[in-house]
């Protein structure tokens, strides 16, 4: 996935949510995540090691995850976080998603 096509989930995902400001994305590499955000800068990083492993739903979670955040201005998982979530995907399909998205970052880190 090229960063055009990241742009243009980011892009949807923000009118979904109503999140009007600009975030950015940065691809960096990262040891131990898939995807962070900071709240203050407004940038979504994405471990870049990572996207070739990932099929579309996954990288399309990652950023609605960090999004999520973004929106509630915070970085915890706390229960408005995932009523939040939960209103876009359910709850055994995030589930899912975490998993592959867990078991690539334990692969690219020749742990699996």
């Amino acid at each position: 996935m090229n960063r055009k096509q990241l742009n243009q989930i980011l892009k949807q995902l923000k009118n979904e949510l109503k999140i009007q400001d600009t975030i950015r994305i940065e691809l960096k590499p990262m040891k131990t995540k898939a995807a962070s955000i900071s709240l203050n800068k407004a940038i979504i990083r994405i471990n870049k090691n990572i996207i070739p492993n990932l099929d579309t739903e996954c990288i399309k979670y990652l950023l609605l995850h960090e999004l999520i955040h973004y929106k509630l201005k915070s970085k915890y998982h706390n229960g408005q976080f995932h009523k939040e979530l939960n209103k876009k995907i359910n709850e055994t399909k995030a589930k899912q998603l975490e998993r592959k998205i867990l078991t690539a970052l334990l692969q690219i880190n020749h742990i699996l």
